[in-house]
């Protein structure tokens, strides 16, 4: 497989507005956000809305905090199959409310156990992907310094972001589950085939008005499964090595190209109180569509930690 390069969302100059498409209020007024309209193969935001793609979203009667499991990981890390399996075992107990995500870094980005060579020549890292490894791993006093590690919602513990005991992971993932909800997400979208195009419609209420910090929006796209070498205990394979591994759950990127995301402000913000961010993305012909899906978040600018995610399938 080629290395995947998640493209940014495209900005082609199309700003979301009612009057321009002579459409009565189809997008919501203070929205910022522009998509390229070529990538719908029916015309433009006009059709679009016609067509009654544009999703109009119900009241979110969802009280459940949901967890991320972030797991920095490497096809030649010898102790991460093992790690990952107890990492799955734990979302196997509750698969609608926790969601692990593979991210194929070290603690300073791409290290040993990311690179590709002849035995092992799947490109699993993207750019965010190691962004990200490398924001946790380089933080003073980081106990981050070699894979696996998991982040829980990036809820600290001990001083620390990560944590690579099972126990600690379990116990983060427990806390967070019974924890109360402070924001809600929805999400919408459409794929049209012949362009590979992916439009992504989300929105975001602040259920916790007392949360003051700035709130970033973050959607990963994610690759179900992929067959490709990892080295492996001796206990798990006699050569150390399985050329048959199925890797699940790896970071492909972000939808708009950015680590960290988009921070919410008030062009995002509709007269409801709710955020309304919207994307268009080109599918890669290196992912297939039926073995993708998004993992949409909102986190805590200062503090990181993470308060909603969702898994969204396309």
């Amino acid at each position: 497989m080629k290395r995947i390069l998640v493209a940014s969302v495209i900005l082609i100059g199309v700003v979301i507005a009612g009057s321009c498409d002579k459409v009565k209020n189809p997008y919501p007024k203070t929205t910022s956000t522009t998509l390229d309209w070529s990538l719908y193969p029916g015309g433009d935001s006009t059709a679009y809305v016609n067509a009654g793609l544009w999703p109009t979203f119900t009241a979110n009667t969802n009280t459940l905090r949901n967890v991320m499991i972030e797991d920095f990981t490497g096809h030649k890390c010898v102790n991460c199959p093992l790690a990952t399996a107890n990492m799955e075992q734990l979302i196997a107990t509750n698969p609608t409310r926790i969601f692990g995500v593979a991210i194929h870094s070290s603690a300073n980005g791409l290290g040993a156990f990311q690179e590709v060579d002849a035995e092992f020549p799947e490109e699993l890292f993207c750019d965010e992907g190691l962004t990200i490894g490398a924001f946790f791993g380089t933080i003073p006093g980081s106990d981050f310094i070699g894979n696996p590690r998991f982040c829980v919602n990036r809820v600290i513990a001990n001083s620390q972001y990560t944590t690579n005991a099972g126990s600690a992971i379990s116990n983060k993932t427990t806390t967070c589950l019974a924890s109360a909800l402070k924001v809600n997400i929805q999400a919408a979208s459409n794929y049209f085939a012949s362009t590979r195009g992916l439009f992504l419609h989300t929105e975001v209420d602040k259920i916790d008005q007392t949360l003051t910090a700035d709130l970033g929006l973050v959607v990963y796209v994610v690759e179900d499964s992929l067959i490709a070498p990892q080295i492996v205990p001796t206990s798990l394979d006699p050569d150390g090595k399985d050329d048959a591994y199925i890797h699940r759950e790896i970071m492909r990127g972000c939808i708009d190209g950015k680590a960290f995301g988009r921070t919410l402000g008030a062009a995002d913000l509709n007269a409801n109180g709710k955020y309304y961010v919207n994307y268009s993305y080109k599918v890669p012909t290196e992912l297939e569509i039926d073995n993708m899906h998004l993992v949409i978040y909102v986190y805590d600018k200062v503090t990181m930690e993470v308060y909603q995610v969702i898994e969204h399938e396309i």
